[in-house]
């Protein structure tokens, strides 16, 4: 859906403007904060005042857009009374039969309408000369009469306001500038645009238009967001009004951002270190593994593998206590002889496997002899050489009663 829109004029009194919140509505009348309390959450437009604009279409110069700001107010030096640097260019957003519309407007004046506004807490979103809000068609003109002014409409992209006084002659001497581009018709709104009549536009027809009486009204119905030359461009955009606002923040922003990057980094840094320590730790229990259960061949999850070979010991019909008293029994002689070492043991179903490595055959007879001597233990010896060291396996098992 989308927002609502809401037309306002600033009035020659301070603070004090008048608005219309619904194009069919009624025109209020009072201050800017009145204004800006009832305008909350709508899209704010500004229309300014004609006598402040100079609406002055100029062919386009060249093919790139992005020069055409740097190059218009060059093209208009000669066509403006104050100095470039005090003006502002806005341009309008698409060509027009070759000619680029350009409304210029004095800094000053645009700087005290949005200090008004934002002193209020209005943010407007558009800022739109007057005459560019009035009906226009081709081979029309319209005029708006209030009590002390008057705004005209001569092109799509044309037009003026001035005094009443002065309408006349401006008239008369626009129409001689028009040549053979006068208008066949005159469309007039206002009070009184009856008993309007000037002899520069004598011969030229005249349409008095009844609706709607209040020039708000009128430039609120004829409002068209996509085509429309916003004044609000370059420094006064509300990109760059968002960079003013943040401009004092930045270094505050920079500081967040370098304090964020440290701890992104350190966050890093730790999350590599740890997976480090799960590989070194993966390590250590692969080799805990293969050390307590030596002839395994595929490990893919050391913990719950020896996990479930002690169940599996536990679970076994001898019981644990047959494990103990093997494990015991088959300990006690090892101590004797030092130059033995004990590389693993496994367990299953009542008999311990013990792998030994190093001795010679004197030392592993008398190792043999000393489990032989052991009442109640069955002993199987084996010895085989590899790589210049003996390794041998010890099977003890209870001998059946």
């Amino acid at each position: 859906m989308p927002a609502q829109l809401v037309f306002f004029r600033l009035l020659a009194f301070p603070d004090q403007a008048e608005w219309l919140l619904h194009p069919g509505g009624s025109v209020q009348r009072g201050s800017l904060a009145e204004l800006a309390a009832q305008a909350g959450g709508a899209r704010q437009i500004l229309i300014a005042p004609g006598e402040t604009s100079i609406l002055h279409p100029i062919a386009v110069p060249g093919r790139k857009r992005s020069a055409w700001a740097r190059a218009v107010p060059y093209a208009l030096e000669d066509q403006v009374i104050e100095e470039i640097e005090s003006l502002h260019f806005a341009l309008g957003s698409v060509p027009d039969g070759g000619w680029l519309p350009v409304a210029v407007v004095g800094h000053a004046a645009l700087r005290a309408w949005m200090g008004a506004c934002d002193q209020a807490g209005l943010a407007p979103a558009a800022v739109v000369p007057e005459p560019l809000l009035l009906p226009w068609q081709d081979g029309d003109w319209s005029i708006v009469l209030e009590e002390r002014r008057a705004v005209v409409r001569i092109g799509r992209q044309e037009g003026f306001a001035t005094e009443r006084d002065a309408l006349g002659l401006l008239l008369s001497q626009t129409l001689v500038e028009a040549g053979d581009a006068k208008p066949r018709r005159l469309r007039i709104w206002g009070s009184a645009a009856a008993e309007f009549a000037e002899p520069a536009i004598a011969e030229i027809e005249r349409v008095v238009e009844a609706d709607p009486i209040e020039p708000l009204q009128l430039f609120a119905a004829t409002y068209q967001p996509g085509t429309v030359l916003n004044l609000l461009q370059g420094s006064y955009s509300r990109q760059a009004q968002w960079g003013r606002w943040l401009r004092p923040w930045r270094v505050t922003a920079a500081l967040a951002g370098l304090w964020l990057l440290v701890q992104g980094c350190a966050q890093v840094y730790e999350n590599w270190r740890l997976r480090q320590e799960l590989v070194s730790l993966g390590a250590q229990m692969e080799r805990v593994y293969r050390e307590a259960v030596p002839g395994a061949t595929r490990i893919v999850n050391p913990k719950v593998q020896l996990e479930a070979r002690l169940k599996e010991l536990r679970s076994s019909g001898t019981g644990s206590g047959a494990f103990l008293e093997l494990l015991h029994r088959g300990g006690q002689p090892l101590v004797n002889f030092p130059d033995v070492v004990l590389r693993g043991f496994s367990y299953r179903d009542g008999q311990l496997d013990l792998s030994l490595q190093g001795g010679d055959p004197a030392v592993l007879d008398q190792l043999r002899q000393q489990f032989n001597q052991q009442p109640g233990l069955q002993t199987e010896i084996r010895t085989t050489q590899r790589e210049g060291q003996l390794e041998s396996k010890i099977t003890l098992k209870k001998a059946a009663s």
